[in-house]
């Protein structure tokens, strides 16, 4: 359930359109510092990690189990599986956004201005929340199979 190749780990690309940019964000954004026309930084608010595809009911309990704690929603996006945890940044202010953005992790430096969730909502494939909204989707979406 926990391992992937790095093969498998590489991240898939969205395309977006600027028809789809929200308005305050159409502008061309400061060199120095994308992320400084970005408020609230969403994608400074919580992180996601990949998982493997579910296999099998231990598979979906094990994923109950994460969805056992706070903070924590896992997701199913293009077929693929991610752990999410609504945690914030210990590095951002809301005020001085990044506090180390000179030199912040490769992951951060990777999120480009066309990746930023800011200019539209997740539209994941399946969104589970909570421990009982994937409790009711097995039962209901799995047991019947």
């Amino acid at each position: 359930m926990w391992g992937r190749n790095d093969k498998k780990k590489k991240k898939r690309m969205k395309e977006t359109s600027t028809d789809t940019v929200a308005p305050e964000l159409q502008t061309d954004p400061n060199p120095d510092n994308l992320c400084d026309d970005c408020i609230p930084a969403k994608c400074c608010m919580y992180f996601s990690v990949e998982i493997d595809e579910p296999e099998d009911m231990d598979d979906w309990n094990d994923m109950l189990w994460i969805l056992a704690h706070r903070d924590a929603e896992i997701y199913m996006n293009d077929d693929r599986w991610y752990v999410l945890v609504q945690n914030p940044c210990r590095f951002y202010d809301p005020i001085k956004k990044c506090l180390i953005y000179t030199r912040r992790p490769r992951i951060c430096r990777g999120h480009t201005w066309d990746d930023c969730e800011f200019k539209d909502d997740y539209n994941f494939d399946l969104h589970f929340h909570s421990y009982e909204e994937m409790e009711r989707y097995i039962r209901t979406e799995l047991e019947e199979v």
